[in-house]
């Protein structure tokens, strides 16, 4: 189900927090590694880390083991590839170090974003593992930061990850929330979500949200209307409501009652509990809320200490996230535990 996962490392507290996850993933799944270092030709590095790959650079190249000199490049631009491939070697040994058996190391230069996504299609990624933010952070509050390009363009799932403590070490993955709404992204999250559990032998938690955002037509499409009772099959049928047919229902009064909503809802959580338990995950948890659902996921996430989110990157509602903002872009902006966008 994983089989390549790509992980960017620029030697910041969150780019470790990410090489944390990604080995512990892909020893879990014996999944190809491919551990990329973008090389920077300004200043957002850390001066610790600067002053390390300096020291290391003048003691190899004293010694005569120093092979990648650049003469036309500066001594600032030398020690920052160098830095690179100080980078991609530890990044390396710790993989080695959890077990992983195929490793590939890639250093690159330019944007770090297009690069990222670039990567990802050459090498067939299924997985990107990366930090929500970078050494250019700041800079990224202005023209965009890195994870933001790559969350919204990549060809594959993705995983942002939030912590920034650097004396935390990943204790594994213990609880999972999965947000589905029964459309076809959010199926796919609910079995990557279930396997990971199995795997870790975690908690897992599947979660909907009525709301009144998808159509009727999106609303059929996500469940079997055949097991509904006579009255909401009765509420869902496209006659009775032109409009709302095709429609968002989001800008004018619902056209369904709760009670149908909810049922939808319950037919939506009982699918995935089988495909939770085909997994072989024990006892998921199934909660049912109404609301708005970046925030309802974002508040059971925390009520249920979450390590881990697993959802689709576009559900029932569609292209609406381009205008007000997508469910999944809030939520993996929002949550603190880290957030796994499916594709």
């Amino acid at each position: 189900m994983i089989q390549t996962i790509l992980t960017p490392i620029d030697g910041s507290i969150h780019s470790q927090a990410a090489l944390d996850l990604s080995t512990d993933l892909a020893a879990k799944y014996d999944a190809r590694m491919v551990l990329l270092h973008v090389g920077t030709r300004d200043d957002n590095v850390s001066d610790t880390l600067y002053d390390a790959a300096s020291r290391e650079y003048e003691t190899a190249e004293n010694s005569g083991r120093e092979s990648g000199i650049h003469e036309h490049q500066s001594r600032h631009l030398n020690i920052l590839e160098h830095m690179g491939h100080m980078l991609l070697r530890d990044a390396q040994e710790q993989a080695e170090g959890k077990g992983v058996r195929r490793i590939e190391t890639v250093i690159e230069s330019g944007d770090a974003g297009e690069r990222i996504l670039h990567q990802a299609k050459h090498s067939s990624a299924d997985l990107i593992v990366m930090g929500s933010r970078g050494f250019g952070d700041l800079r990224g509050l202005v023209l965009g930061s890195v994870s933001h390009k790559v969350f919204h363009l990549a060809p594959c799932s993705c995983v942002t990850v939030h912590s920034a403590d650097p004396e935390s070490v990943l204790a594994g993955i213990n609880s999972i929330l999965v947000p589905t709404d029964g459309s076809e992204q959010a199926d796919r999250a609910v079995e990557i979500a279930s396997d990971i559990a199995a795997r870790y032998g975690a908690n897992l938690v599947l979660l909907y949200v009525t709301w009144r955002g998808p159509s009727l037509e999106n609303l059929r499409a996500s469940i079997d209307i055949d097991q509904l009772s006579d009255t909401a099959r009765e509420e869902l049928d496209p006659l009775r409501h032109p409009v709302a047919e095709r429609v968002s229902s989001t800008f004018f009064p619902p056209v369904i009652s709760k009670a149908t909503s909810a049922e939808i809802g319950e037919q939506v959580l009982a699918r995935g509990r089988l495909t939770a338990e085909a997994k072989g995950v024990r006892a998921p948890k199934l909660v049912l809320l109404e609301g708005d659902p970046a925030r309802k996921i974002i508040a059971n996430a925390e009520r249920e200490h979450a390590d881990l989110i697993v959802m689709g990157c576009r559900g029932l509602g569609g292209a609406e996230g381009l205008l007000t903002g997508s469910v999944s872009y809030k939520v993996s902006h929002t949550v603190p535990c880290d957030c796994m966008i499916v594709r």
